[in-house]
């Protein structure tokens, strides 16, 4: 018998060698990338490759120490100057040290101290009245700043002015926080059958919370008005319509007492802080600088590598 092949059979024949063929050819070109791979990765197992590891661990041994320096001189300094210059001292006697060690295997190592990120905190945690160590009733407690955290205030009644309504009366405590569009956010702070607060948004409207007992807790960044365990939501100044960075100012400083802390970016004082007469560093109110990150220069050099980059360093952060 006769066996005939139809062109719709051959056809499909063909159809599976071609499907067999890329099959093939895709398995052949992975193997050689493989193979290419592996010799890549063989010639880099050399000399050079151990360069590059000595590169890797002398960043690694910068980021650490320079870490643990930040942890010890954020608690020991208060200055933003001693704070700088103290660190500038340390990176330079650490990285001369661990240099003359490195030159023994015929590397060259250094690390230096570029620039540094502070922030300040401000406490009062004596309770006083809110003004300043020089008794000013009226002052900025921090200029042009991008951020502020963790603002909370525990204000006691008995200097609050008694009033229902403070837009008709002059003498309300307030925080005054003013963006740099000129926008302006306010909170109130009375007596009205216990503590009471107001806030004046941007917009003109009024918020008012209360009255609570003889003292409360205001969360200013979290927008919480807290009287024993019973929370109140608040439209912070962060969730207004106001542009960073603001400027924050207590007004009638003298009619609240009690006690309040808070964090922002960067140097609130020109000069030294023991020179401003807002604060103090032993007495409240009282700030204390803090370095957040410092930008270190970071230098590697062998017979078979040169390496420098610029790295930040967190203090007690580290790729452990």
């Amino acid at each position: 018998m006769e066996l005939s092949v139809s062109s719709d059979d051959r056809g499909q024949m063909i159809l599976i060698a071609a499907i067999g063929l890329a099959i093939l050819l895709t398995l052949l070109a992975l193997t050689l990338n493989t193979a290419v791979f592996g010799e890549i990765h063989a010639a880099e197992s050399g000399e050079s490759l151990q360069a590059e590891r000595g590169a890797v661990q002398y960043q690694y041994s910068v980021d650490r120490g320079v870490s643990g320096l930040l942890v010890e001189l954020n608690r020991d300094h208060d200055e933003y100057e001693a704070l700088e210059r103290e660190l500038d001292d340390a990176i330079t006697a650490w990285s001369d040290l661990s240099g003359a060690e490195q030159i023994r295997d015929g590397e060259r190592t250094n690390a230096s101290l570029e620039r540094v990120t502070f922030e300040t905190h401000m406490v009062q945690d004596e309770p006083r009245a809110f003004t300043d160590r020089a008794e000013n009733t009226e002052w900025v407690i921090a200029e042009d700043v991008s951020e502020v955290r963790e603002f909370e205030m525990d204000v006691h009644e008995e200097e609050l002015v008694e009033t229902s309504d403070c837009s008709g009366v002059g003498g309300c405590f307030s925080l005054r926080v003013e963006g740099s569009d000129g926008a302006s956010w306010e909170l109130f702070v009375y007596d009205n059958g216990g503590v009471t607060v107001t806030i004046e948004l941007a917009s003109g409207d009024n918020e008012t919370y209360g009255p609570a007992g003889t003292s409360a807790q205001i969360d200013v960044t979290e927008g919480i008005f807290d009287v024993d365990g019973a929370e109140e939501a608040f439209t912070t100044f962060l969730d207004d319509d106001l542009e960073a960075p603001y400027t924050l100012t207590y007004t009638n400083a003298d009619n609240a007492e009690g006690t309040y802390g808070l964090t922002v970016d960067g140097k609130i004082v020109e000069e030294t802080i023991a020179d401003d007469e807002r604060y103090d560093v032993d007495e409240s109110p009282k700030i204390s600088a803090r370095i957040v990150a410092a930008d270190v220069r970071v230098r590697y050099a062998s017979a078979d590598l040169t390496y420098e980059t610029e790295m930040e360093v967190v203090p007690g952060e580290t790729d452990d």
